[in-house]
């Protein structure tokens, strides 16, 4: 990156906290330069003169802002709303925001589908592109926001709307209901709200592909401040995976429903009732004392045997433990949970170590030690290094479908899609051929096998468009 997309990229990374893509850099240069063509000077001096809030400044956040969206984009996120959360508000207010929502199919979609089961919705959508918001204001899009996921909820638009062969054209009164603002996740949020009430729902849909960790972390947290006890957080269900304690706020807790996994935020008055009920079973201390650890005797053995199960050279690696109870030969399940814990603090110098240590060839096979450096490097977010490890795992065991799924994930950041498809397919068919027996199981922490192949079929979808 030379000099002047730098000095560009420290400026839309201070202002939105968003950084340049690899892939928008030329487009980027070719319109500075067009710019710094037009008023005689060097593109290095249009640089230097860009001030947030101007209309040049403005012109260059549209471009690196990627508004590609449909109506009704992630079916089953939708069908989670109709079956299990839209029914507790019908004939009741309900207040969503979904803070960017580009060219706005995703707020009409819950509008269409609220109005279409009597919930009063309130609806709030904000995006920092004034492009992106004034086709949301206007209502016409192209019939390409109508594609096959979503397509069963389709027919909820057409009350609201008039189609011909290349657009569909809402009506103003349906749009009137939105309202909409623009709003910048950065700098906005450390000044009020345009609306005053807390919300029930909050989308942030595909937002994160644009900020650094520490980001994420402060956008959420300021944002779920905004969430009402008991309300719900969706991210893209691509991107749910990813996200862990470092970014979401200790009140808000994970949970999900089949393949769609979501946030919710705890009520304080809810939980104090819970612990005050959980008080009254007074127990005495030695007999807590045994079921507490009773209960971590159960746990580790589940844990232990989830793994051992699949592998035979685990077994034997738990045998030996069994005997010789103080041994430098961990059994794998062990290894992946002690490099976890070192990434879930942010401490990857030691994760790197533990992934790098002897402890890796307990069972005479280095995937689990190549996997494991991949795995760090992942979450270093040094996706290179990480990607090349992975690859070395699939080499040495083609059936190692983790390494399969993180390095789909990875080439899809890099923008390999082809080969990341071919990651995906691969990963999704593996775990459908070993239906229940499925090995390597200790590495899907609280997620389902059934999760981890929606995500690869979601990625698969994404990337034919």
């Amino acid at each position: 990156m030379n000099e002047v997309m730098k000095m560009l990229n420290s400026k839309i990374l201070n202002y939105a906290g968003i950084s340049i893509a690899a892939s928008q850099v030329n487009n980027l240069q070719t319109h500075i330069e067009k710019k710094a063509a037009a008023r005689n000077i060097t593109p290095l001096s249009f640089c230097q003169e860009l001030t947030p809030y101007s209309a040049d400044f403005d012109e260059i956040i549209n471009l690196v802002t990627v508004n590609e969206t449909y109506f009704f984009r992630e079916e089953a996120q939708f069908d989670f709303l109709k079956k299990e959360v839209f029914p507790k508000y019908m004939g009741r207010k309900l207040t969503i925001w979904t803070c960017c929502c580009s060219t706005g199919e995703e707020a009409i979609s819950l509008l269409a589908l609220a109005l279409s089961m009597n919930v009063n919705l309130t609806i709030y959508a904000s995006d920092i592109d004034d492009n992106a918001l004034s086709v949301l204001k206007k209502g016409v899009y192209s019939v390409f926001s109508l594609r096959s996921d979503g397509q069963k909820y389709h027919p909820l638009l057409e009350p609201y709307s008039t189609r011909n062969e290349r657009e569909i054209i809402f009506r103003k009164e349906f749009l009137e209901h939105i309202h909409t603002f623009r709003f910048n996740l950065i700098s906005d949020l450390l000044s009020k709200l345009p609306f005053y009430e807390d919300i029930d729902i909050l989308f942030m849909r595909n937002v994160f592909i644009y900020f650094d960790k520490a980001t994420r972390s402060f956008v959420t947290r300021k944002l779920t401040g905004r969430l009402k006890p008991e309300g719900l957080l969706f991210f893209s269900m691509n991107e749910v995976g990813s996200i862990d304690e470092h970014i979401i706020p200790k009140n808000i807790y994970k949970t999900n429903s089949g393949p769609v996994y979501y946030f919710v935020k705890e009520n304080p008055a809810k939980k104090s009732i819970e612990t005050a009920a959980a008080a009254n079973k007074v127990l005495t201390a030695g007999e807590s004392r045994r079921r507490t650890e009773a209960y971590r005797q159960e746990v580790k053995k589940i844990k232990i045997q989830k793994f051992s199960e699949q592998n035979e050279k685990v077994r034997k690696a738990k045998a030996a433990l069994d005997t010789v109870e103080k041994t430098e030969n961990k059994p794998v399940v062990a290894f992946y949970e002690s490099i976890c814990q070192e990434i879930n603090k942010g401490d990857f110098d030691k994760a790197r170590a533990i992934s790098r240590s002897h402890s890796a060839y307990v069972f005479e096979d280095k995937k689990f030690s190549y996997f494991m450096q991949g795995y760090v490097e992942y979450h270093a977010e040094n996706k290179l290094e990480a990607e090349n490890f992975f690859a070395v795992t699939e080499g040495i065991s083609p059936d190692f479908w983790p390494a399969l799924f993180y390095r789909g994930m990875v080439l899809l950041d890099l923008g390999r899609t082809a080969l990341a498809r071919s990651c995906f397919s691969k990963c999704k068919k593996l775990i459908s051929d070993y239906g229940s027996e499925l090995p390597y199981a200790f590495t899907l922490d609280e997620f389902s096998p059934a999760y981890i192949s929606s995500v690869c079929e979601s990625f698969l979808m994404e990337s034919e468009k």
